[in-house]
Order: C-alpha cells, then sequence, then structure tokens
C-alpha cells in the first residue's frame, strides 16, 4: 500500500515542476519588458522557491562588480535604483564566479559572505543561481526568504532548470535592446548629419544637435568648446541648458588641467565625469551631477570638445561616450565648416571695408 502512495506521489511532484515550466514559458512569451516579466516570475514561483525577495543581479564587465537591478516580490518594493554589489564577499560574486548554485541555511552563522549581511534586512536564508546561456555569463538570480532552512529541501537540478529558462529569456531581451538602440543611434546619427548641413550659426547648432540626442541619450546641459590655439586653454563657444537660471558666459575660459574638458581634447577620448565630488563652485550651483564630453576631431586636429550634461547620477554610460565621440566626429566637419565660413565672411567685410576706404579717397 506505502508503495502504491509513493508511485502516485512522486508523479504529482514531476508533474507540478514541469507545469511549472509550462507556466514560466507563457510568462517569458507574454512580457516584452525585464520589470513585468520578473513581477509575473515572482508570483508563479513564490510556491517553489518560498522567499521574501527575488533578485537579479548582473555582472558589469567595465567594473567587475555585480549590480542588484530587479528586486521582486507579489508586492511591488518601490526598487528602482541599481545597487553595487562587490564580487569577493558577496553570494552573487561567489556564484557568478563558480557557475554553481549555493544555498545558505543560516545567514547569521555563514562567515564567507560578509557582504550578503548587509544587502537586505530580515533574511535569514539565501538560494542563488547562475543565470548563463550557451553564449554568457549574465549574472544569478537570488531568492531570499526571512525563515533559518527555507531552501533545505529544495531540488536544486529543477531550480537550475528554472534559472536557465530565465537566462534565455533575459538574453533574447538584451539582444532585442540593443537592436533597438542600434536602430535608435543610426537613426540619430542621420538626424544629426541633416542637421548639421543646414546649420552653420554655432549656438543653433548645439542647441539643434542637443534635441536630437536627447531622444537617445536625455540629458539638461550641452556645451561646445573650442580650443584656443594662442591661449592655449579652451573657449565655451556656446552652452544649451535653459533649466539654469545663470548659464556660463559664452567665451569662458576652460583649463585643460585636471578638466573632462582638458581631459577629453589632450587624450582624444570621450571622458565620462562625475560631479557628485567636484569643488568647481559654478558645477555645484548648478545642481549637475554627471557628464559625457568627446573631441571634435576633425582629420589629424582636434578643433575642442562636445559635453553633454546630467542633473542625475552616472547619466551616461560607456556605450553613451562611444556613441557621442561619433556624433564629435560628425558636429567637427560642422565646425570646421563654420569656422572657414566665419573667416570667408570676415575677410569678405575687410575687402568691403577697404574698397569703401580706397572709393573714398579717390572721390576726396
Amino acid at each position: 500500500m506505502n508503495t502504491m502512495t509513493t508511485q502516485v506521489a512522486v508523479p504529482d511532484v514531476q508533474t507540478k515542476k514541469y507545469l511549472t515550466l509550462l507556466e514560466l514559458s507563457k510568462a517569458i512569451a507574454s512580457h516584452r519588458d525585464l520589470k513585468g516579466l520578473f513581477h509575473d516570475l515572482a508570483c508563479r514561483l513564490q510556491n517553489l522557491f518560498n522567499f521574501r525577495y527575488l533578485g537579479v543581479l548582473l555582472h558589469d564587465s567595465s567594473r567587475n562588480v555585480m549590480q542588484l537591478h530587479l528586486l521582486e516580490t507579489c508586492e511591488p518594493t518601490g526598487w528602482e535604483k541599481p545597487t553595487d554589489v562587490p564580487i569577493e564577499g558577496s553570494i552573487a560574486g561567489w556564484v557568478w564566479q563558480s557557475q554553481e548554485p549555493l544555498v545558505v541555511r543560516d545567514l547569521e552563522l555563514e562567515s564567507r559572505f560578509p557582504v550578503a549581511k548587509t544587502l537586505l534586512t530580515s533574511v535569514n536564508s539565501v538560494c542563488s543561481l547562475p543565470l548563463t546561456t550557451a553564449h554568457q555569463r549574465l549574472g544569478v538570480i537570488n531568492f531570499w526568504s526571512d525563515h533559518v532552512g527555507a531552501y533545505d529541501q529544495l531540488d536544486l537540478e529543477f531550480a537550475k532548470l528554472v534559472a536557465a529558462q530565465i537566462a534565455v529569456a533575459m538574453e533574447a531581451q538584451f539582444h532585442q535592446q540593443k537592436l533597438a538602440r542600434e536602430r535608435d543611434r543610426s537613426q540619430l546619427l542621420l538626424e544629426i548629419n541633416n542637421t548639421l548641413v543646414s546649420n552653420l550659426n554655432l549656438g543653433e547648432l548645439l542647441s539643434a544637435i542637443s534635441n536630437c540626442l536627447n531622444t537617445v541619450m536625455p540629458h539638461d546641459a550641452a556645451a561646445l568648446a573650442l580650443y584656443d590655439e594662442s591661449l592655449k586653454e579652451l573657449r565655451l563657444t556656446a552652452l544649451d541648458f535653459p533649466a539654469h537660471e545663470e548659464p556660463c558666459a559664452a567665451g569662458e575660459l576652460i583649463s585643460l588641467e585636471g578638466t573632462p574638458a582638458g581631459i577629453a581634447l589632450t587624450t582624444r577620448e570621450p571622458v565620462l565625469s562625475d560631479y557628485s565630488k567636484t569643488k568647481d563652485a559654478r558645477v555645484v550651483s548648478s545642481g549637475l551631477k554627471s557628464g559625457c564630453t568627446a573631441p571634435l576631431l576633425f582629420r589629424d586636429r582636434v578643433l575642442g570638445v562636445l559635453s553633454i550634461k546630467s542633473l542625475r547620477e552616472n547619466a551616461f554610460s560607456q556605450d553613451d561616450a562611444e556613441l557621442l565621440g561619433q556624433v564629435a566626429k560628425q558636429v567637427a566637419i560642422a565646425v570646421e565648416n563654420a569656422l572657414a565660413y566665419r573667416e570667408i565672411e570676415t575677410l569678405k567685410n575687410k575687402l568691403e571695408e577697404e574698397k569703401l576706404y580706397l572709393e573714398e579717397e579717390i572721390r576726396t
């Protein structure tokens, strides 16, 4: 009799697991954004994993940290800002490096991962699984519970299947996002090219470029500074900062020493800036928190720099810096044309003055 009971119970458990995988597939197919997907998954996985929080930590290769991007329960958590988690001393870092799942029965008794005890409050046990596809190691998915030993009976092999399915869905989402970004950026470069053709006034040119850039890289201020060969410094030529009551005056000199503009000019590479610790009183009063600056490269010369700035911290990524570098190369051609046009106009006005002077001399 007991044998028959066992034979009936085992298929029921297995059926439940496979039905869960089927439900996951349906959820994945019905969502087009990760936040909505994970909110749905948080509800569907609650019975299987018994968690208080579900978190996704992605590896940031540029800084070699894990970033907590999503924190979900069935109820909204209000979690918005990604949080950096170091590789060393964290459960997520260990799982990402080893590519092995990890269950911590009692976090209070665990000494290997001091970071885990500071990440969330009221958490006693953790289950962490790698999010990995055939192409890349994305990060990890964490389940946090306020009960000690919540994952003692967890079937890790089945949990790994769930994580693998989620990883494939995330990779597909990232691929779609990448395609969308590439499309938007190609469109941006085309729009800027059309803008450059019709603008010779540098102030109007900067405003038009800023409007184009806002669709892909939202920002609050944009600036154009040209290199003054005689002074060996940059001179602010145009500024577009509508929200600031006292914008910098055109013509202001910008030192090359230790400034983002100076670094971009001398290295000929785009520069990301964090203004949170700056001592520049003008920047502090403006409320700007981050920026991105790219050199204006024309043939073998650097004409100046193009900058965009934001009132938000860490508003720009390395991808944004590379894109701004491409935009700056286009802008450099327009700046060179504008400068050449200005020289021609100056020369024409001078010749006109000389002509009028000679005519006056002849008459007298």
